[in-house]
C-alpha cells in the first residue's frame, strides 16, 4: 500500500524519533540527509507538537519519521540509514 502523508492535526500516528534537540538549527544535516529517503514522511517540529511523546522529549525539537504503524516508521528510519532513538504513537497537535 502507498504510503499516506496524512499529518492532519489531531489524528494520532506513529512517530520514530532519530533525534531532539534544543535548537532547531542543530537538526538542519540531519533534515538535509533524510529529506529525500524519508520524503512526505519526515517530521521535524517543536516537541509541544505532539502529545505522547515520552518525558525525555519534551524539550526542543524532534525529527523522525510518521506513518501508520511502528513497524513502518522504524523500518523507514533504519533504511534511510539512521538509528531510532525512541518510538511513540502521538497525537499532532499543530498543523503546518
Amino acid at each position: 500500500s502507498p504510503p499516506s502523508a496524512s499529518h492532519s492535526a489531531g489524528g494520532e500516528t506513529w512517530l520514530a524519533v532519530v533525534d531532539v534537540a534544543a535548537d532547531p538549527n542543530d537538526l538542519d544535516a540531519l533534515t538535509q540527509r533524510l529529506l529525500e529517503p524519508l520524503g512526505t514522511a519526515l517530521m521535524v517540529a517543536p516537541a509541544d507538537c505532539f502529545e505522547g511523546l515520552p518525558g525525555t522529549a519534551k524539550d526542543g525539537y524532534v525529527i523522525g519519521a510518521v506513518g501508520d504503524t511502528r513497524s513502518e516508521v522504524e523500518r523507514r528510519v533504519v533504511d534511510a540509514g539512521e538509528t531510532v532513538a525512541f518510538t511513540a504513537r502521538v497525537r499532532i497537535l499543530c498543523t503546518d
